[in-house]
C-alpha cells in the first residue's frame, strides 16, 4: 500500500474515532440527566475502576500501550464529567453558593453598595507585614532594586531560604534546591506542572483547598479524590489512598495544617504516605503554608529526605504578606530546573525589591511568633463561642480555619452561607469548595479580631434557631 492510501486510511481511521468521541459526549449528556432524576453525584469511583479494567484487558488485546491508553480514558472521563457538571449548573436553579470565588464576588458586590460585613471566608491575615519589611521594601526601591533577576529568585534569597530551613529541620538544603514563586498558589502550579502529565493522576486527600484540584486539571491531569470524616478527627484512610494508587500516579498531594480543616498530620502518618509513595516512585507535594500556626507538634515533609518532594511555603500567611505575591518551592535540583522553565515562559521574575523585603521578613521571627500566638488564641476564642451553636467541629491543630458541621442537616449549607451573608453580613465559606461531600459544613477564617468572631458567630445562632 503506497503512502497516499496509508494516509487516506489513518484519515478515516481518526475519522471514525472522533465520530465515537461525539457519541461518548453525547451519552455523557443522558447520564447527567439520569444522575439528575436520582440525585447522585457525578463522581462515581467504582464506574470509572470498571472501566478501566475493560481498557486495559483490551489495550492488551489490541496492542496499545497501557499507560497511552489509560492516560487516554482519563482524559475522556475528565471530558465527560466536565459536561455533566454544566448540564447541572445550567439545569439547577442557582440560589446558594458553591465556590469560594462566588462567596467573594458577592461580598465585594454588597461591600460597594456600603454595605458592612464580618469578611471570615478569606485566608488574609489582617495584621499585614512587620515594619521592617515595609521599611526594606523602600529601602530597595530607593536603592534601584527594581530590576529582572534571575527567574529561579535572587541568590541571596535562595541562600536564606535554604539557610532557614536547614536550621529549623536539620536537613541540608542546597540554594539550587529552591526556586522562589509569585505566591504559594503559583508555587502549587509549577510543581504540578514539572511533574504531572496529561491524563496522569494525582492523589488530593479531602478537604482540601480547591487550588489544588483546579491546578491539576489545568495541566489535563486526574485528581484522584481520598475524603476523610470528622467523625474520624479527619484523619487520612490510608487504606482508601493505597487502593487509588495505580500506575499513572505520579503525584500525592498533602496539607498540613489543613485548611480547611486545622489537622496535623502525625509523623506515623508522614511516615506511612512516603513509604507509599517510595513504593511506586511517586512524587510527594507537601503544602507547608500554614507550618508557622502549628499549636501541636509539627514534622515537615523536608524530615523525609529519602523521598521525592515538592515542599510548598509562602510569605503570605507567616509574615502577612499576601498582596506581596511571593512564595517558594523547595524539591531536587532537577525538578527545581523544570519549574524553572515553565516559570520563564509565564514571567521573567518576581519584583526584585520584594524578593529584598522577603529577605529581610526572614530575620523577623519575633513577630512571625507573635502572629502565630494572635491566631491561636482566636482559634480558641472562635471554638468558644461556637460551642454554644448548633455545630459540630474539629478543635484545629494549627491553621487559619475552624470547619464547623451543621447538626442539622436538613439545613442546605450553600443556602445557609448566602443567607448568612445577605440577611446576616457575615461571609464564611460553604463546604463543598472543600470536597463535594462535605454539605453540611462551611469554613470559618480567624483573620479578624475577638469582638467580630464572637458577633459573627452570635448571628450564625440566630440564623440556625
Amino acid at each position: 500500500m503506497d503512502l497516499d492510501n496509508l494516509r487516506k486510511e489513518i484519515e478515516e481511521v481518526t475519522t471514525e474515532i472522533f465520530q465515537l468521541v461525539g457519541k461518548r459526549f453525547a451519552l455523557a449528556q443522558k447520564v447527567a440527566q439520569s444522575k439528575m432524576k436520582k440525585g447522585l453525584p457525578v463522581e462515581d469511583v467504582d464506574a470509572e475502576r470498571k472501566l478501566k479494567e475493560i481498557i486495559s484487558k483490551k489495550c492488551k488485546a489490541y496492542g496499545v500501550d497501557l499507560d497511552f491508553g489509560l492516560r487516554l480514558l482519563n482524559l475522556l472521563i475528565e471530558e465527560s464529567k466536565n459536561i455533566q457538571k454544566d448540564i447541572i449548573r445550567k439545569t439547577e436553579e442557582k440560589a446558594s453558593f458553591s465556590t469560594p470565588y462566588e462567596v467573594f464576588a458577592e461580598a465585594k458586590k454588597l461591600e460597594r453598595t456600603g454595605r458592612r460585613l464580618i469578611r471570615l471566608d478569606v485566608g488574609e491575615p489582617d495584621f499585614g507585614p512587620p515594619e521592617d519589611v515595609k521599611e526594606a521594601v523602600a529601602e530597595a526601591l530607593k536603592s534601584g532594586y527594581a530590576h529582572y533577576t534571575e527567574t529561579a529568585g535572587i541568590p541571596k534569597l535562595r541562600e536564606k531560604i535554604a539557610s532557614v530551613n536547614n536550621e529549623l529541620y536539620h536537613v541540608n538544603i542546597s540554594p539550587e534546591q529552591v526556586i522562589v514563586t509569585p505566591g504559594g498558589r503559583y508555587a502549587v502550579y509549577l510543581g504540578m506542572a514539572s511533574i504531572l502529565s496529561p491524563g496522569e493522576e494525582a492523589i488530593i486527600l479531602e478537604p482540601a483547598w480547591p487550588a489544588y484540584k483546579d491546578c491539576v486539571r489545568a495541566v489535563q491531569a486526574k485528581a484522584v479524590m481520598v475524603p476523610s470524616r470528622l467523625e474520624d478527627g479527619w484523619e487520612p484512610d490510608l487504606d482508601a489512598l493505597v487502593e487509588r494508587v495505580n500506575r499513572l500516579t505520579k503525584l500525592i498531594i498533602l496539607n498540613s495544617p489543613n485548611n480547611p480543616t486545622g489537622k496535623i498530620l502525625g509523623g506515623d502518618v508522614l511516615r506511612h504516605v512516603v513509604e507509599i509513595a517510595n513504593e511506586k516512585g511517586i512524587y510527594i507535594m507537601s503544602d507547608e503554608v500554614y507550618a508557622n500556626f502549628a499549636f501541636k507538634p509539627f514534622k515537615s515533609i523536608l524530615e523525609f529526605q529519602d523521598c521525592k518532594f515538592v515542599f510548598v511555603d509562602s510569605f503570605s500567611k507567616t509574615f502577612g504578606m499576601t498582596g506581596f505575591r511571593i512564595g517558594y518551592t523547595i524539591s531536587d535540583a532537577e525538578t527545581i530546573k523544570r519549574m524553572v522553565k515553565i516559570q520563564n515562559l509565564c514571567l521573567t521574575s518576581v519584583p526584585e525589591f520584594v524578593q529584598y523585603a522577603a529577605i529581610k521578613a526572614l530575620n523577623c521571627r519575633e513577630e512571625a511568633k507573635k502572629y502565630a500566638k494572635t491566631v491561636e488564641e482566636r482559634i480558641g476564642f472562635l471554638c468558644d463561642a461556637l460551642n454554644k451553636i448548633p455545630v459540630s467541629y474539629y478543635k484545629p491543630d494549627g491553621g487559619f480555619y475552624v470547619f464547623p458541621k451543621l447538626r442539622d442537616e436538613r439545613i442546605d449549607t450553600q443556602t445557609f452561607v448566602k443567607r448568612l451573608l445577605t440577611e446576616k453580613g457575615v461571609c464564611v465559606t460553604p463546604g463543598t469548595a472543600f470536597g463535594e461531600e462535605y454539605t453540611s459544613f462551611f469554613r470559618i477564617t480567624a483573620c479578624q479580631p475577638k469582638n467580630a468572631l464572637l458577633e459573627a458567630v452570635e448571628k450564625m445562632g440566630d440564623l440556625l434557631k
